[in-house]
């Protein structure tokens, strides 16, 4: 579990190059959501949203299986790559910044938002982390398992890995005749942090001026409920998720109950197994 873990420390350093890309050549949207990454299990890569550089639509990503960073263009080919393999944090982002100006782009632009520390300190140097496969079947299946909830749940939201947290998830938000967000449920996998010390799936959601009784929440079949002040939702570990069939269950309840919980009308919602 620590292999994992450290794999999630050292991609989570890179994939902020990432965001940063998408930072100097991409509009910002309402949900920040320009700086979010998709993982590529046909390719098995990392990748930040393209950007149009030179009538060319451009794209860094973190390759899996050369363990480097590439700027590759809509024909897959490679115009710049990186092996970060022995070098520190800061020789990574001159690299990048070099190959931003190169292009006409100053790179000045940070983030728009503050990591809470530095998963790869700036004196470290990168290692290939030896947990990769693993890292990618986990991060596979986060993906399968969202998309299906997408399909259960019959909403439609992006499955994406969100740079700050490292997260991989998707976001369901109810509104109001005017448009307002009432309610909202999100889900997904999250690296280890405070809650667990190793990577885990999470539900979780909030109801406009009337809070969610997390201590109400009936038992789940798979993973459990947390009522904390810290946080308050459901929550499965890896290690409780290795049959598929605890994944979907641990979702599907999950769902199913918030969504009553949430929402005005609950005669659509489909109860866990119903397909």
């Amino acid at each position: 579990m620590s292999a994992l873990n450290q794999a999630d420390q050292t991609l989570h350093s890179l994939s902020q190059l990432l965001a940063l890309t998408a930072m100097q050549g991409l509009p910002p949207r309402p949900d920040d959501s320009q700086t979010n990454l998709g993982w590529n299990s046909d390719l098995h890569r990392l990748e930040g949203r393209p950007f149009v550089q030179n009538s060319h639509l451009l794209r860094l990503v973190i390759d899996m299986a050369t363990f480097t960073l590439q700027f590759v263009d809509e024909r897959e080919h490679i115009l710049a790559i990186f092996s970060p393999e022995k070098r520190t944090p800061a020789e990574a982002t001159a690299w990048w910044k070099s190959q931003m100006q190169a292009w006409g782009m100053d790179g000045n632009k940070g983030l728009n938002y503050q990591l809470d520390h530095e998963s790869i300190t700036a004196q470290s140097v990168y290692e290939r982390p030896d947990a990769l496969p693993t890292w990618a079947h986990w991060r596979t299946t986060a993906n399968t398992a969202l998309l299906a909830l997408n399909k259960y749940s019959k909403h439609e939201s992006e499955v994406r890995i969100w740079p700050h947290h490292f997260d991989t998830g998707v976001y369901y938000a109810q509104t109001d005749a005017d448009g307002n967000e009432k309610a909202a449920i999100w889900a997904g996998y999250a690296i280890a942090d405070t809650l667990q010390n190793e990577p885990y799936f999470y539900l979780s959601g909030y109801r406009r001026g009337q809070s969610i009784d997390f201590a109400a929440a009936p038992v789940l079949s798979a993973g459990k409920w947390l009522n904390t002040p810290n946080w308050k939702g459901a929550l499965l570990s890896i290690s409780d998720a290795d049959k598929e069939e605890s994944l979907i269950q641990f979702f599907e309840e999950g769902y199913c109950w918030l969504a009553q919980t949430t929402s005005d009308t609950v005669e659509s919602i489909k109860k866990p197994g119903v397909k």
